[in-house]
């Protein structure tokens, strides 16, 4: 699977590439996100994540955008027991300008993503890795154009036995290589 979308990644900069200059703007960017997945009361239910972005922006269309995103590991205490989480996973999302305007965008976002969770109590432990559908709306301010700040919300439905949805914040930075 891993091969597969690391093929698809490199055949969308390809076809990109054959554009006409000035047509797509390559950039890079860095997300902090906030998730809260829907797992079982004993479990953390909100994790602080790191993630890393690389796209593609067609100019006054929209974006194609590869993640790759880890979180901090959670702890949540009931009683005498601990238990502890930590999610991990990468994927693509297609961005669509929804509205433009003089120094930004409203986003709406789809994409895929394959997640993985490890989840501990009382020293049994639960590993999973499902497959997401992730929608999102959100925007970009553009204070220069070399640079983007962007805020989303994504909803996401999961097939993993660890989870079954999430709501995800995200805060982050793009920078533009024109």
């Amino acid at each position: 699977m891993k091969k597969s979308l690391v093929l698809a990644a490199g055949a969308m900069l390809l076809s990109v590439g054959a554009a006409n200059a000035g047509e797509y703007v390559p950039y890079v960017g860095f997300d902090y996100v906030n998730m809260t997945p829907n797992v079982v009361d004993i479990y953390p239910d909100n994790y602080d994540i790191g993630a890393i972005t690389g796209g593609v922006k067609l100019l006054e269309k929209g974006s194609l955008e590869i993640f790759a995103e880890r979180s901090m590991r959670e702890k949540k205490h009931i009683g005498d027991a601990t238990s502890r989480g930590r999610f991990y996973g990468y994927g693509a999302d297609v961005l669509i300008n929804g509205w433009n305007f003089s120094e930004g965008a409203i986003l709406g976002s789809i994409g895929y993503g394959r997640i993985s969770g490890k989840l501990k109590n009382d020293g049994q432990s639960k590993k999973d890795t499902g497959n997401t559908l992730r929608l999102g709306m959100g925007g970009e301010l553009n204070p220069t154009p070399d640079w983007g700040l962007r805020a989303m919300f994504r909803y996401s439905l999961s097939d993993s036995d660890v989870y079954k949805n999430s709501k995800e914040f995200t805060l982050g930075a793009r920078y533009y290589f024109y």
